[in-house]
C-alpha cells in the first residue's frame, strides 16, 4: 500500500503522517521510541482450509532501527511446503506495504485486509480478502522481564481471527478460496523481540509450545487470550485463561507434535478440553519465514528476521519448496512449527493451528514439566 500522505525524502526522518497531530513520543512517526536494535513490528495472517489440503501463513515485518523490511508466505498444498521472501530496505514511509510481489492493504479498520501475492519465479500466487470475526483488543505481554541479565522490553498488539475469500495458486493448481470452507487467524505485534537482527542477538529465549490458534462458534482461544465475536455485548471485551495443560502425542521418528488433548481453566475454575489431531502433512515451518531459534533461522542460508539482505533500492526475492511427506525433511525443518489440526471441544469442531516448537515441546512433555507430558 502506497501512503495517501507521502512526503518528499528530503524531509527525512519526517514522513508525511507528521503532520497529523499524532505523536505519543517526542520523535518523528517513523523514528522508534527505542533505540534497541531488536525493535519490530509485524503482522501476520493464516489461512486454512477445513480438509487439510491448504495452508497459508504470510507475515510482513519493518524494523525501524535496522532500517529493513521483508514480508514471507507460505503456502502448503498437500505437503509440498512452498516459500517466497522478500527483503528491501525499510525507507521513510512506513505506511508503504508493497514488498516486492507482496502488497498488505487495509480496507477497513480491524475489519477487513486484503492480502496479495504477485508473480514470481517460486510459483506462488494468492489474492486473498480478509474479514475479522473475532473482535482484536490491545494487550501488552511480557513487561518487566529480564532475560540473561537484560531488561526486555513488553511486545504490545492485538489478536485475532476470521474468514477468507478470493484465490490461492500453488504448485500449478489453483484453490478459490471461501468464507465458508476457509478459516485464520491474525495477529499485529510491536516492541522488541529476541534474534532480530540475526544470531549473534539472540539470547536464548524460547517457549516450547506457543500456543493454540482456534476458533470456536462463540469464543476464540488464541494462546492464552480469549476473544469474542465483533458485536458481542454478553461478554467482556475479550479474557484470559487461568492456565493450560497439555497432553501431547509426537511422531515416533522425527519427535514432531501428531495429535494430543489440552485442558483450558478459566479464570471461574471451570474446564473445557480440547482435542486436537494434525492433518496430514500440513505443517508451516516458520523457520523458513526467518523465525529464529534454537535450531537456527532459515534451513538453507540461515536468515533471520530483520537481517540486511537487500542493497540501496533493490529488492531481494528468494524462496524454495520442500516436499515435507518426507520425515527427514521434516526433521530438517523442525523448528517453531504451525501443525494444521482438526480440533474437537464440547461436541463442536473446528479447524486451527497448534504452535510448538519441536523438538523442544518433545523434551519437556518427555520431562513432565511446565504443564505438559505424554499423551499414551
Amino acid at each position: 500500500m502506497t501512503s495517501p500522505y507521502p512526503a518528499s525524502g528530503e524531509h527525512a526522518p519526517l514522513s508525511g503522517l507528521d503532520e497529523f497531530l499524532i505523536h505519543n513520543s517526542p520523535y518523528p512517526v517513523r523514528v522508534m521510541w527505542s533505540p534497541d536494535a531488536q525493535a519490530y513490528e509485524r503482522v501476520w495472517f493464516t489461512c486454512q482450509d477445513k480438509v487439510g489440503a491448504v495452508l497459508v501463513v504470510v507475515g510482513l515485518a519493518f524494523y525501524p532501527n535496522l532500517g529493513t523490511a521483508e514480508a514471507f508466505a507460505i503456502v502448503n498444498v498437500h505437503g509440498q511446503h512452498a516459500t517466497v521472501r522478500a527483503h528491501r530496505s525499510l525507507g521513510n514511509d512506513r505506511m508503504d506495504m508493497e514488498l516486492g510481489p507482496f502488497r498488505f492493504d487495509v480496507v477497513e479498520p480491524f475489519r477487513q485486509w486484503r492480502l496479495q501475492l504477485g508473480p514470481n519465479e517460486f510459483g506462488v500466487t494468492f489474492d486473498l480478502s480478509w474479514f475479522d470475526t473475532k473482535r482484536p483488543i490491545f494487550r501488552q505481554l511480557g513487561a518487566g522481564m529480564i532475560v540473561g541479565g537484560r531488561a526486555v522490553s513488553p511486545v504490545a498488539g492485538y489478536d485475532g481471527f476470521g474468514r477468507q475469500e478470493g484465490w490461492v495458486e500453488a504448485g500449478g493448481r489453483r484453490f478459490d478460496v471461501n468464507r465458508t470452507d476457509y478459516l485464520g487467524t491474525r495477529d499485529h505485534h510491536w516492541g522488541t523481540r529476541d534474534g532480530v537482527g540475526g544470531p549473534g542477538r539472540y539470547m536464548g529465549m524460547q517457549h516450547p509450545h506457543s500456543g493454540e490458534w482456534v476458533e470456536f462458534e462463540d469464543f476464540g482461544v488464541w494462546g492464552d487470550h480469549l476473544l469474542y465475536n465483533l458485536g458481542d455485548r454478553t461478554h467482556k471485551k475479550s479474557g484470559t485463561l487461568a492456565r493450560r495443560l497439555h497432553r501431547m502425542r509426537f511422531e515416533d521418528d522425527t519427535h514432531l507434535l501428531l495429535s494430543g488433548e489440552v485442558d483450558l481453566v478459566f479464570t471461574d475454575d471451570s474446564v473445557k478440553t480440547m482435542t486436537f489431531e494434525r492433518l496430514g502433512n500440513q505443517i508451516a515451518f516458520l523457520r523458513c519465514g526467518m523465525y529464529g531459534g534454537p535450531n537456527g533461522g532459515t534451513p538453507d542460508g540461515d536468515l533471520w528476521h530483520g537481517m540486511k539482505v537487500a542493497q540501496g533500492d533493490e529488492v531481494v526475492v528468494t524462496g524454495e519448496t520442500y516436499d515435507v511427506t518426507d520425515p527427514a525433511i521434516r526433521t530438517r525443518l523442525a523448528g517453531q512449527d504451525q501443525h494444521h489440526c482438526r480440533i474437537a471441544c464440547d461436541g463442536e469442531v473446528t479447524y486451527g493451528l497448534i504452535e510448538p516448537y519441536d523438538t523442544l515441546c518433545y523434551e519437556v512433555a518427555k520431562a513432565g514439566v511446565m504443564g505438559f507430558s505424554l499423551l499414551e
